[in-house]
């Protein structure tokens, strides 16, 4: 055993294993082996064995990683565990670990004599012998000397045992012994928990600090409190002193002003639980330092919700002693930062994933993994409702267990719009914790805007005293919603969804339309077929329902206060007798398939933010002018009867119109010119639509496409702002003006005559090319971050030449060209002089290759299978590097040129390198063998 100081030493790792076994696979693996990994997992003890390690990864550093902070190693010595290498590598480094900090070491002499293990004779002594060939005198000293060192520990021999089962068993009951602790099962059946905790832990492994501390956060009920407690658990009897504080939010009720005595009230638990004292006295706030400063403890602050609760943690950084350890579990991240914690000490829970959550429902469910047969459908269901939260997996198990089928269906529509009592309670707490101002955005999100983008939602209130931008990035900071980065979407689990919609049903029992939200279809109908609301309702939202509902003539005149009506198409509406009227104080607007054929004349509009009255009837709006100033989006797609749109004079907010597939309209009003902020226009398959001459010059992106638009006008050059230009399946487009390339912001530029591309309409830039269809990809700037993409099946040499940004002529770029169906490359290309990069690649009807610039330093022709001439005047660069792999039609003088061009390499088709190729990486050129290998399919 190692010294007390080395020992002492030792408690100052994490061990993320309990045991590390070195073997040699042949001798013991699927025999001896198997039995003491069955005996260790039966007692708890996590194993770390070599054959862990995954292939591709350097096993250097990850062998040393897991000796280091294995507690116990247990060395299992074969006759021929000297003939590996890797096994006296691993050796030599848990001695050294023995040495150095105290790691225990256990010998199992199997079928071997310890005496052949130190002296390396016999047939242990031959497999050793033959390892050492070709190795150093060094390597060979420090094998033989770990051989000698191990060979000296007291171990246990397989010839002294009367049975193997004996020997496993007393091995295994030792390394319990070392352990100092009886493992606990508590937590073996959680799902997922081995790996969330080796995860947390490795994070802890990589801090460098004398106190070492890590932030566990998530939302109520994914497991933060229960992950903690498992790290407890294996973290603890290392340390002299411990504690585990649960649930303070809970403990301590919420200060209020001065929160002098929470603290001192905190500070005494926290000392009478880890001296395991009840009559400790704390007379001032520095009182824990006093006692803690010299002492390594380990300090589990969980589900803390408030700054007075790691305040003084903050200011006294020294308040425990070297080599302690803070676990803090809390759903508000903002506090964690607060504390200065940087993203390598702080964990964040994920949910678990799909299988997982149906591990663990079953558990409760069914008490296995697994659904019992007849329940898999019934079992996804309830997964997917409880939204992958353990907490809710876990009730929802409980509450069914023992149930039959015919049950669980019944149970189900309760399950659908009931939220359970437990789980409710759990969820409150974050709630109830939140300023008013955040209560209200946090039902706002819960019952309407789930889904929506952060920037919409913020657009709503901005004539309010709502304080979104603050309140969602604090709502997303408690764990209450999330925002995903890749679209800013607001999304809400769907339980915290449920538990607000149950906080807005209490408002009142009794009658819906005294609440503030509503979203249940029988509540719906009978507000508004029934005239039951008051001016209580904020908002109404049928997005989960899919039923009818019938709205009376005057359903809306008792509403003064509503803001937001969402009426999706998943519901079917009737308007028999049309509407009298709609409230003033609406912002947000959004009727699929509205049967109203007249327009509330009354409404004036004036909050409105967002109009989206897709698939309508109307044939137009309203007559005159309306006070628009707030209207950012107006979305009339799909509305077939539509003949005119309402003048938009007042519409100085206006953003994005939409009217896609308007075929009866004929014109665009010219009042959309006073709409300089329009930025988004969209008139596509409004066919009868001959002209667009109001568009303003703040336009960003503008469709057109399956427009009677016959030619891009000289104008076009005015939108000095448009990034996107989409023209597909304009069939009567004959002329296109040359002052497209003029647009300087250009990125996008989509104009197939005959055909329509689904993919560019999309902005989708991975699909496949139809082959009457060309696609040109000029990238510029600092690592080509800057680039401008053409879509056409236009003859390349015409609308090339005539889109070309004017930039393209004088910066440095890179081209690409795609096309099925092109033979000739434009001879404008020969003009770029900046030109550094061609690639033409699979262009497979591509025949000859025009002259080139001479700053041209990479040629990708590669699958160019007609291609046969090149311009003799080409690759004068000789730096540059050309690819004709599979280009297997090449002429006899096209070779000639490229082998006797003064390139850095060149790669061609052929059987046989000539004679002047080298192979060297600093040859002048190279020629690969590439005809044997198959050509690649389209």
């Amino acid at each position: 055993m190692a010294s007390s100081s080395s020992s002492s030493s030792s408690l100052a790792l994490i061990w993320l294993y309990h045991v590390f076994l070195s073997f040699r696979g042949e001798d013991v693996r699927k025999g001896f082996l198997s039995h003491v990994l069955k005996e260790f997992k039966s007692k708890g003890i996590n194993v770390f064995i070599d054959n862990e390690i995954k292939r591709g990864q350097s096993v250097g550093p990850e062998l040393v990683k897991a000796i280091r902070h294995s507690r116990v190693a247990v060395v299992l010595l074969s006759r021929n565990y000297a003939s590996s290498s890797w096994c006296l590598d691993e050796l030599v480094e848990i001695m050294k670990c023995r040495e150095e900090v105290g790691q225990t070491v256990l010998t199992i002499f199997y079928n071997v004599d310890p005496s052949e293990v130190r002296k390396q004779t016999g047939d242990f002594g031959k497999a050793f012998d033959e390892t050492c060939v070709g190795k150093t005198e060094e390597v060979k000293k420090a094998w033989r000397q770990a051989l000698n060192d191990v060979a000296g520990i007291a171990g246990y021999h397989s010839s002294n045992c009367g049975n193997e089962a004996d020997l496993i068993n007393k091995v295994a009951s030792d390394v319990m012994a070392v352990l100092g602790f009886t493992p606990s099962n508590d937590f073996d059946d959680f799902v997922g928990m081995g790996a969330r905790v080796t995860e947390i832990k490795s994070k802890i492994i990589l801090q460098s600090e004398l106190v070492k501390v890590i932030g566990i956060f998530g939302p109520a009920g994914i497991g933060k409190t229960t992950t903690a407690r498992v790290l407890y658990n294996q973290l603890s009897h290392a340390f002299p002193f411990s504690t585990f504080l649960e649930d303070i939010r809970g403990s301590y009720e919420k200060p209020c002003g001065n929160d002098y005595r929470l603290k001192l009230r905190l500070q005494k638990n926290l000392l009478c639980q880890i001296f395991n004292q009840s009559d400790i006295e704390v007379r001032h706030l520095r009182g824990a330092q006093e006692m803690l400063s010299d002492k390594k403890v380990l300090v589990v602050l969980d589900e803390v919700d408030n700054w007075w609760q790691l305040e003084e943690m903050a200011k006294q950084p020294g308040w425990v002693g070297p080599g302690s350890m803070i676990i803090i579990t809390t759903e508000d991240r903002k506090l964690l930062k607060a504390l200065g914690l940087g993203s390598d000490h702080i964990y964040k829970m994920n949910f678990p994933t799909e299988d997982e959550s149906l591990q663990i429902f079953c558990q409760y469910a069914f008490g296995q993994k697994s659904p019992d047969d007849g329940f898999e459908s019934l079992a996804r269901e309830v997964t997917w409702l409880v939204g992958d939260l353990p907490l809710g997996l876990r009730v929802m198990g409980s509450y069914l267990r023992g149930m039959s089928k015919d049950e669980w269906i019944e149970a189900l529509p309760w399950l659908r719009s009931t939220l359970d009592r437990e789980i409710e309670s759990t969820l409150r707490f974050s709630y109830d914790a939140l300023r008013d101002n955040e209560k209200t955005l946090f039902l706002h999100v819960a019952c309407l805007f789930g889904g929506f983008y952060a920037s919409s939602i913020k657009s709503y209130f901005a004539n309010s005293s709502l304080e979104v931008n603050h309140g969602l990035e604090v709502l997303a900071q408690k764990s209450l919603i999330t925002i995903d980065h890749k679209h800013e979407r607001v999304h809400m689990h769907i339980l915290l969804q449920q538990m607000g919609r149950e906080i807005v049903k209490k408002q009142c029992t009794e009658n819906p339309g005294k609440r503030q939200f509503l979203w249940d279809t029988k509540d719906i109908s009978h507000v508004l077929d029934e005239d039951t609301a008051t001016g209580n309702v904020l908002g109404i939202n049928t997005t989960w329902t899919g039923e009818e509902i019938q709205i009376n003539k005057s359903a809306f005149q008792g509403m003064n206060n509503l803001q937001f009506l969402l009426l999706f198409s998943y519901s079917t509406i009737h308007t028999p007798e049309g509407l009298d009227c709609l409230p003033d104080k609406l912002i947000l607007l959004h009727w699929d398939r509205s049967p109203l054929r007249i327009w509330p004349s009354t409404f004036s509009g004036k909050c409105l933010v967002e109009l989206r009255m897709q698939n309508s009837k109307f044939e137009m709006l309203w007559e005159g002018i309306k006070p628009l100033s707030c209207l950012r989006t107006l979305d009339l797609s799909s509305s077939w009867d539509l003949k005119k749109i309402p003048d938009l004079s007042k519409a100085t907010s206006l953003e994005v119109l939409q009217l896609g597939d308007c075929r009866s309209l004929l014109e665009l009003t010219s009042s959309i010119s006073s709409a300089t902020k329009l930025c988004y226009l969209n008139i596509s398959r409004c066919t009868k639509i001959k002209d667009f001459p109001n568009v303003p010059d703040s336009i960003d992106v503008l469709v057109l496409s399956h427009t009677g638009i016959k030619d891009v006008p000289p104008w076009i050059e005015n939108l000095f702002r448009l990034r996107k230009l989409i023209m597909n399946g304009c069939k009567k487009l004959k002329t296109i003006s040359p002052n497209i390339s003029k647009l300087e912001n250009l990125e996008f530029l989509a104009l197939n005559n005959y055909l329509f591309c689904a993919y560019a309409y999309a902005y989708e830039d991975d699909q496949e090319v139809d082959d009457c269809v060309f696609e040109a990809i000029i990238e510029w700037g600092d690592d080509c971050k800057h680039s401008w993409i053409l879509r056409s099946d236009f003859k390349v040499d015409y609308i090339l030449p005539i889109c070309l940004p004017e930039k393209a002529f004088t910066s440095p770029i890179s081209l690409c060209l795609r096309s099925y169906g092109i033979k000739t490359i434009p001879d404008c290309i020969g003009r770029l002089s900046g030109l550094t990069k061609l690639d033409v690649k699979e262009c497979r009807r591509l025949v000859a290759l025009p002259p080139l610039p001479d700053s041209l330093l990479y040629l990708d022709a590669q699958g160019c299978e007609s291609l046969k001439r090149i311009d003799s005047s080409s690759f004068q660069n000789p730096e540059i590097c050309m690819n004709f792999a599979y280009c297997i039609n090449l002429k006899q003088k096209a070779r000639k040129l490229i082998q006797t061009s003064a390139c850095k390499y060149a790669v061609l088709p052929g059987e046989e390198v000539p004679a002047h190729f080298t192979h060297r990486a600093s040859s002048s050129s190279l020629t690969i063998n590439s005809t044997q290998r198959p050509l690649p399919s389209r």
